[in-house]
């Protein structure tokens, strides 16, 4: 199913509509949806419209751990919404192989790590940055559905450069 649905589909809409509750899972449906939630949120992050913040009251919990800093999801929703401003065309992807899960099933907690490739630009100021980072994501499956509790990461190379 998730195959099928993967395509243009908001994480928000596609977690509604997977056939089990979070709390039901067992650690590799888990493992399995934290994959794809990893993979969905960077393609969401690389559209270039708002869909990234009108997602956050769904997809995160009420409070996050934002790159080290706790945020409240009305303080994501501006900084989501500033890094869009700055960076208004955006494109991420895991790079192939990195990706890795981690499930504690006890505390119904996964957390996804991974490389990411980035090409991020503003047209308007004719500035442009690509490279590579660290990215984490943490997810919780302790309600009824999926929440990220945690998203971090860290620059591992990034050129800069003019349009």
């Amino acid at each position: 199913m998730l195959k099928r649905i993967r395509r243009a589909w908001p994480v928000a809409a596609v977690i509604s509509m997977l056939p089990f509750e979070a709390f039901a899972l067992s650690p590799a449906e888990m493992r399995d949806r934290t994959v794809f939630i990893a993979e969905r949120y960077l393609q969401i992050w690389s559209s270039n419209d708002a869909g990234p913040v009108a997602g956050v009251p769904y997809m995160y919990g009420s409070s996050v751990v934002f790159y080290g800093q706790r945020y409240s999801q009305p303080q994501l929703m501006a900084e989501k919404r500033r890094a869009i401003r700055q960076w208004p065309v955006r494109r991420y992807v895991h790079r192939p192989g990195t990706l890795r899960v981690i499930c504690n099933a006890a505390a119904r907690k996964c957390a996804a790590r991974s490389t990411i490739d980035f090409e991020i630009s503003n047209p308007d100021r004719g500035t442009r940055k690509t490279g590579s980072a660290k990215f984490d994501l943490g997810v919780s499956f302790a309600e009824g559905h999926p929440r990220i509790l945690y998203e971090g990461g860290s620059l591992n190379k990034r050129r800069v450069g003019s349009s």
